[in-house]
């Protein structure tokens, strides 16, 4: 995921710093050749071009080896040319490879190079640099921690409508850290950013919403908010909605899409869903009554720190030998890595 994450970094900072006083003539038909994905010509007629110097050739060349477009994906190879362009100045080389350093996209990764990029991109008013370099200040990589500095990058970042920069912003705003407590404003910054689709925003607004915390108490918006940040993955936000439609907040009680909810956050790991989940097996509540799953997921929750000694006394007189050894056999497969358990 992380990896797929920089690709499209990777291909987005080439594409939007090749402009027109940069596409020139002569590189006009490797453009061609990339947009139309013939991308074996487009490397051939690129390359002359970025060893004389020229930034588009060298950001296309980035991208097609960060991207294995047409050739085997390197990396290394993919951030030396980069670097390249970065050297020249642009903002969205300096900004890509920042990622390739920050989030392990080359051999020797560097988090003081990341924030040294993402500075020279922020400067250049590089709005999704700007974002990560209050990351940088507000976790300590790369050099101190600042959480000041941190919230000015995250809002000159926000104020142009960035929504990384929004909801990071908006997440110093709710904890009163690098600035004081703003429930009001963090939600409205939640909301800028969520609007954008952005999945941990639309989460946390859905929570405040939920109960009513720095917004007015909806609890079906907060429904709405909760099914987009759990469509995009967000365990918190699927177990979230699990909970809802077990219990009917906001939402049309449902046992069914509350075992299906539970399972998808379960599967990512989430502890409260898998204990959530093995109480449905147990019960034959909204899923077919399994011991064996129940167990498992039982299990699961535990390791991940979740004790429920109610569930397990309950069904305690129920499990036999047969269920443990085959609940035992799943785990080492799970820990061998084979995989989440299907639901």
């Amino acid at each position: 995921m992380r990896h797929l994450f920089l690709c499209v970094a990777i291909l987005s900072a080439c594409l939007g710093s090749i402009t027109v006083s940069q596409a020139q003539e002569d590189f006009a038909p490797a453009m061609e050749a990339y947009r139309e994905g013939r991308f074996g010509e487009a490397l051939k007629l690129a390359k002359p071009l970025a060893e004389k110097g020229n930034v588009a050739a060298q950001l296309m060349l980035g991208s097609i080896y960060n991207n294995g477009e047409g050739v085997a994906p390197d990396t290394d190879e993919a951030a030396r040319w980069l670097a390249k362009a970065a050297d020249q100045g642009d903002a969205g080389a300096q900004y890509a490879l920042g990622m390739m350093h920050e989030y392990g996209g080359v051999s020797k990764p560097r988090p003081e190079e990341a924030r040294r990029l993402f500075t020279a991109a922020a400067n250049q008013g590089h709005l999704a640099a700007q974002a990560e370099l209050g990351m940088m200040y507000a976790a300590g990589r790369g050099g101190p921690q600042d959480l000041p500095e941190a919230a000015s990058w995250f809002g000159k970042a926000a104020a142009k409508g960035n929504a990384n920069g929004q909801y990071y912003l908006g997440t110093l705003y709710a904890s009163g850290r690098g600035m004081p407590e703003d429930l009001g404003e963090a939600a409205r910054l939640f909301t800028l950013a969520a609007d954008q689709g952005h999945p941990m925003a639309n989460f946390q607004l859905g929570l405040m919403l939920q109960d009513g915390i720095g917004v007015t108490k909806n609890p079906a918006a907060a429904i709405t908010r909760f099914r987009t940040a759990a469509e995009r993955g967000v365990s918190g936000a699927q177990t979230s909605l699990g909970f809802a439609y077990l219990g009917g907040d906001g939402v049309e009680k449902n046992d069914t899409l509350a075992a299906k909810w539970f399972a998808e956050a379960a599967m990512r790991g989430d502890a409260l869903a898998q204990d959530r989940l093995a109480r449905l097996y147990f019960l034959g509540q909204g899923v077919t009554r399994d011991l064996t799953a129940a167990l498992l997921w039982q299990t699961l929750a535990e390791e991940g720190g979740v004790t429920d000694e109610t569930l397990k006394n309950a069904m305690e007189p129920e499990i036999t030998p047969e269920i443990r050894a085959k609940v035992a056999e799943e785990i080492r497969k799970l820990e061998a890595g084979a995989g989440a358990p299907a639901p």
